[in-house]
């Protein structure tokens, strides 16, 4: 799971309204309030167009773009993409429903289905000053699952591991996935390809790939 840099806030009316609100917001009304699409097609932005925490694609960078932004407000009429707006912690929804520090946009049935209303641990929260992957989170390439650095103290293990759960990181169609994804990516190299070849441009499971890409070359070394 990336780190996400949310300082770049292109849809500056939205935050605006949201400073505006002071400390209780409107209800959340998720797609049709106005600012639907300004949240949703910034957090992409923000997040190269995969989803926060499983890194699956969920839409193409021609969507995102800077240029769609005119006066703080996001232009394109109907941008194409498969998501939802998740609310990362679940218990400031009903007071802060519409609070940016507490958006990201996932794929729909991890939101759906999955996560819900979980209770979340900011450990693994993405946005976070001190978040970093890689001393986090351990990626086993031979069964695609993520776990957490097993350097770390036990106690927080345990609760990466538990919001590794949560985020449905390693949910087995997830997983699916990423496998397929990777192994394209790995044979080409195992056969001599290089990393910086054009074939090899990544568009999903960013983490997932710099882990492999470190521990081959590591082999390699």
């Amino acid at each position: 799971m990336q780190k996400i840099d949310k300082t770049l806030l292109l849809s500056s009316e939205y935050k605006k309204w949201e400073e505006s609100m002071g400390e209780l917001h409107n209800p959340y009304n998720s797609s049709n309030n106005r600012y639907y699409y300004d949240v949703v097609m910034n957090l992409l932005h923000c997040q190269r167009g995969v989803c926060a925490y499983t890194e699956i694609c969920l839409c193409d960078e021609e969507y995102y773009q800077t240029g769609y932004w005119k006066g703080g407000k996001y232009r394109f009429e109907k941008p194409e993409f498969s998501s939802a707006l998740d609310h990362f912690n679940p218990l400031l929804k009903k007071d802060k429903g519409w609070l940016w520090e507490n958006f990201f946009v996932v794929q729909k049935d991890i939101n759906d289905k999955h996560k819900r209303n979980k209770i979340v641990d900011d450990i693994l929260k993405p946005d976070t000053p001190s978040y970093n992957p890689l001393a986090l989170l351990e990626y086993d390439e031979l069964s695609h699952i993520f776990i957490a650095n097993t350097d770390l103290d036990k106690s927080s293990q345990k609760r990466i591991n538990d919001m590794i759960e949560v985020l449905g990181i390693n949910l087995s169609w997830v997983r699916k996935n990423r496998k397929t994804h990777l192994q394209k990516i790995i044979q080409i190299i195992e056969s001599g390809g290089e990393w910086e070849h054009e074939a090899l441009r990544n568009h999903q499971f960013f983490t997932a790939f710099e882990m492999c890409r470190k521990k081959l070359q590591t082999q390699e070394n």
